[in-house]
């Protein structure tokens, strides 16, 4: 029997009841690491479903964006193909028209309508480069312009009218000739067949109809025949092989009023490429619009993803960290020190030596060890000893994650000297090293976060985060866990994306602004120096002086519209327009150009009649874009030696009856086709850096398109230099009558 009060006096009952208390305690601590792993791997697993659901739902967005692209660029070419169209269908009508008027016996008529027609040939307006009438049997009896075969009984054009088809037949001639052939048949009393009516027609015109590809994300358009024979590209459309004809699988599908549609997204196998397509049936015609659109799979991630991207990874880190939370406390629970780590029976003195000096209990080396290396993340276990003044770091326990994200083995982390040497300490937050700081924080931070760049062993640079958390401290010891992530993608994008909004949005408008008032500012300057020549003069003087100062008001004025409109291009405001008269602008903008086109030797000529009717726009604007185009014109003939320097400035009729065109030619050196497929990107530029920016004719597209019209620049035909077609809406559309020659043709002819 033991003396009460002896400290060895545990009866045999009591020494049964701390066994199975400490058995209990075990238990219920691996059943709240179990509880705890299996909610940590729950919520990994879900943060990343869910992550990777809203990356494929983003990548659904993406070719949903793509494919209603494509598809608004196939319903615009199949609208354009029509108007193009017409030029050769006015002309066809006419053919019928003197079929009839030879059946009626009205030579007098018919030679009028084949003066009319050779003369349209023989110019190749339009782009229609021959004209025909064959009779029933195919015989060619009238033809004009590019000659034709003399019998084309077997043409598909004739074969088909001769079998009853009253539509109009489109379809590429024989080998000797190149080109499209559309026809109408012509025929006779009671209906019966007389002939075909034929126009031979140059197919970039109809490559010119299709939307043109701006850049690499605009939608390329392709025209093809029914048979899927390729007849013309849009600007800028690249032809590859597997589009040399048209795969069935991307015809439109069948639908009421021949309008039908197709819709799809490819995706290529073996390769990183994604296209979408869209097929639209021309109307009335055996015609397809396809408009492609590619990108790569998995392509520059949006802001949207790279945020949910964020906090999957933020979540990942603070599950992992929350574990190793629970692994620590779980084991401070337990009450084992180091020595009896792998020990049947609990030894609790340590424990409430620890609690009576207000101490965390010391992590089990061999244990952390082990929960370490079976993480599924880049963890490590730490411990600071101070000692003497200065601070020991030793890396107790390293996960082999580690190797797969820096590069480096678990060994060389250890290594304090070689791991500092791999660090880019200018990355590094000032301060001491993130375990010494935290490890010396007297308990005001249990956790720190740092992010650096590391060296890995090829060479190369990555950023990486390091996060520490204390889990116990004694004396002059601490026991700290940490987790290393790869943040290098995630650095890379974030600046990737805010330098190129900033640089881009800012770049834009300030090289703009610069340039647009460069003119306004130029007359402004020379107007001041000449209004001071002038009151040197006196009294005498003071009228020219006062005339300058309201030029100077005047080009004041300008510049605010200038800069007002490069505001409302940043904000997408609408302009309001207004009548303007072609003439006054035309007057007002050579009367700011007189001088630098008088230097230049360039002799102007404008032929504009004063009943010219007014046009939709802004005056202010429509002189800009004008000065513009001129002052390119004259430095276009200044490399030009040896020929009169003319610009010449006419007008004519649009496609429309509301259209009004305003043509701009001159006696330059012309442009090549690599130069006029990028005339109108921002920042493309022939002229030297100090004399252009490459900004002047995308800002007249974009006036022009405000003003509901467009601009177009090509070389004259012939050669001898440039053309510029500003083509507008009028302000008051003529009624739906029959309405008089326009004054513009009668002027011109």
């Amino acid at each position: 029997m033991r003396m009460a009060g002896d400290p060895q006096g545990l009866t045999e009952g009591d020494s049964s009841r701390t066994g199975r208390d400490g058995a209990g305690r075990r238990f219920l601590s691996r059943a709240t690491l179990l509880l705890a792993s299996l909610l940590g791997a729950t919520l990994i697993i879900f943060t990343w479903s869910t992550t990777l659901d809203y990356l494929r739902g983003e990548n659904g967005q993406q070719n949903a964006q793509a494919e209603s692209e494509v598809l608004a660029a196939a319903r615009a070419g199949r609208d354009a193909i029509p108007r193009a169209l017409e030029p050769a269908d006015r002309a066809l009508a006419l053919l019928q028209q003197r079929a009839g008027a030879l059946g009626r016996g009205d030579r007098r008529e018919a030679d009028v309508l084949e003066q009319t027609l050779s003369n349209l040939a023989r110019r190749a307006q339009d782009g229609i480069r021959a004209l025909a009438v064959t009779d029933a049997q195919g015989n060619v009896t009238w033809q004009a312009g590019s000659p034709m075969p003399g019998w084309l009984g077997n043409a598909e054009n004739v074969l088909a009218h001769r079998y009853g088809r009253m539509a109009p037949v489109l379809s590429r001639p024989g080998a000797s000739q190149a080109g499209l052939v559309i026809s109408y048949p012509i025929l006779g009393l009671g209906g019966r067949f007389d002939g075909v009516a034929l126009a031979l027609l140059e197919p970039t015109r109809l490559g010119q109809a299709l939307p043109a590809a701006q850049g690499n994300g605009d939608p390329q358009t392709l025209l093809f025949h029914n048979d899927g024979s390729l007849l013309a590209r849009g600007r800028n459309a690249q032809v590859t092989g597997e589009l040399s004809r048209l795969d069935p699988g991307l015809m439109p599908e069948p639908a009421a009023g021949g309008v039908g549609e197709r819709v799809l997204t490819r995706i290529f196998p073996g390769t990183d490429r994604r296209a979408s397509y869209a097929s639209a049936q021309v109307p009335g015609y055996d015609l397809i619009v396809l408009a492609m659109l590619e990108a790569p799979v998995g392509g520059a991630f949006s802001r949207g993803a790279l945020v949910v991207i964020g906090l999957a990874g933020a979540i990942t880190c603070f599950a992992v960290l929350g574990l190793l939370w629970v692994f620590g406390r779980a084991f401070r629970q337990t009450g084992r020190p180091d020595q009896a780590l792998d020990e049947e029976a609990p030894n609790p003195a340590p424990m409430r030596q620890h609690a009576e000096h207000g101490r965390k209990p010391v992590i089990p080396a061999r244990t952390a060890a082990a929960l370490i290396e079976a993480l599924p993340a880049g963890a490590y276990a730490a411990r600071v000893l101070y000692s003497g003044g200065g601070a020991e770091v030793h890396i107790t326990a390293v996960n082999p994650a580690i190797r797969e994200i820096t590069g480096w083995d678990p060994a060389h982390f250890q290594d304090s000297e070689q791991w500092n040497r791999s660090i880019d300490w200018s990355s590094y937050p000032a301060g001491e090293p993130l375990l010494e700081r935290l490890a010396d924080s007297a308990g005001t931070a249990e956790e720190a976060i740092v992010e650096y760049r590391l060296r890995r062993p090829d060479g190369s640079w990555m950023w990486l985060r390091d996060v520490a958390r204390i889990v116990a401290r004694h004396g002059t010891t601490v026991d700290l866990l940490g987790c290393l992530t790869d943040v290098t993608r995630e650095r890379e994008l974030s600046a990737q994306a805010d330098s190129a909004s900033r640089v881009a949005a800012r770049g834009a408008m300030a090289a703009g602004l610069a340039h647009e008032l460069n003119q306004p500012l130029a007359v402004m300057s020379l107007a001041a120096e000449n209004a001071l020549d002038a009151l040197e003069e006196g009294a005498a003087g003071i009228p020219e002086a006062l005339a300058r100062l309201r030029r100077i008001a005047t080009q004041a004025e300008r510049a605010k519209a200038i800069a007002a409109q490069l505001r409302s291009f940043a904000r997408l405001e609408a302009a309001v327009l207004e009548p303007v008269s072609l003439p006054h602008a035309v007057q007002g903008a050579l009367s700011l150009v007189s001088g630098n086109l008088k230097d230049a030797n360039v002799e102007v000529e404008v032929k504009l009649p004063p009943s010219l009717p007014a046009v939709r726009g802004q005056k202010v604007l429509v002189e800009q874009v004008l000065m513009n185009l001129c002052l390119n014109a004259k430095d276009a003939m200044l490399s030009r030696e040896g020929v009169a320097h003319r610009l010449i400035i006419t007008a004519e009729p649009g496609f429309e009856p509301h259209e009004i065109r305003l043509i701009i030619r001159d006696t330059g050196t012309g442009l090549p086709p690599e130069v006029l497929e990028r005339v109108f990107d921002p920042f493309f530029s022939t002229k030297p850096a100090t004399k252009g920016t490459g900004l002047g004719l995308p800002l007249c597209r974009s006036i022009m398109l405000r003003f509901g019209g467009g601009i177009s620049l090509d070389n004259r035909p012939g050669g001898g230099g440039a053309e510029a077609i500003l083509t507008f809406q009028r302000a008051r559309p003529p009624s739906s009558e029959t309405p008089e020659p326009s004054p513009i043709l009668r002027t011109v002819k």
